[in-house]
């Protein structure tokens, strides 16, 4: 069952605000400037008020809140995963993304000792498949990557699976400051990309990447 998080919203208001201002935002999302104010605020709201915000930012809840996971089984077999075709009774299975929607179920199950281990929140991992070119030198092409959706946006410099206009990419993010994102490869000579501003509306962060498959090598 879907759970809501106004927290969660509110923080993806800020950051319009830290890029279009309070009523610039307020115009583009089509909202009384004093509903956004509330929300900023972090004032007492009507459901129906929080409805009218949710709408007006064209949000998928799915993309942006993250639905319960599998419950995990009793007992826990040893070792962060095991293959799908094995005995994964004491496993947890995960799933897609949303935005990378799959007909078929990920192909590893995990541990949920290990999982608690990491200190990573079951509810919050999804699976996605690297793009045929990442901006991490770590994540292969193809690659099976695990990440953590619990923040709408990098607190620190890390490896970042996201949206850019609609084009999945995976990179270092970091967010310096409210209405400002860097975008970095692995190559130190390649300087960073500088996004502010109404640019950032073209971004999509997903997730955090905690967990990368190793593919094997590709012989000639």
């Amino acid at each position: 069952m879907a759970h809501f998080d106004l927290q969660k919203i509110r923080d993806i208001a800020n950051e319009g605000i830290a890029r279009h201002g309070l009523r610039g935002y307020a115009r583009k999302l089509g909202l009384d400037v004093s509903t956004v104010r509330s929300l900023r605020d972090g004032r007492d709201m009507q459901i129906s008020k929080v409805t009218e915000i949710v709408a007006a930012l064209n949000l998928s809840l799915e993309l942006w809140q993250i639905t319960s996971a599998a419950a995990p089984a009793e007992k826990a077999a040893p070792g962060p995963g095991a293959a799908a075709q094995r005995d994964v009774s004491a496993h947890i299975t995960l799933p897609f993304h949303c935005s990378q929607p799959q007909d078929r179920a990920a192909p590893v199950a995990l541990n949920p000792a290990w999982l608690a281990a990491q200190g990573w929140n079951v509810q919050c991992l999804r699976w996605i498949t690297a793009p045929p070119k990442t901006d991490a030198a770590c994540v292969q092409p193809g690659a099976l990557c695990l990440i953590d959706c619990e923040q709408t946006w990098p607190e620190a410099h890390a490896i970042w699976a996201y949206l850019d206009a609609g084009t999945l990419n995976i990179a270092y993010l970091h967010r310096p400051l409210a209405g400002t994102l860097l975008i970095a490869g692995s190559d130190p000579a390649q300087g960073a990309r500088h996004l502010s501003g109404p640019a950032l509306d073209a971004i999509t962060p997903l997730g955090r990447v905690v967990w990368v498959q190793t593919l094997p090598p590709v012989l000639p």
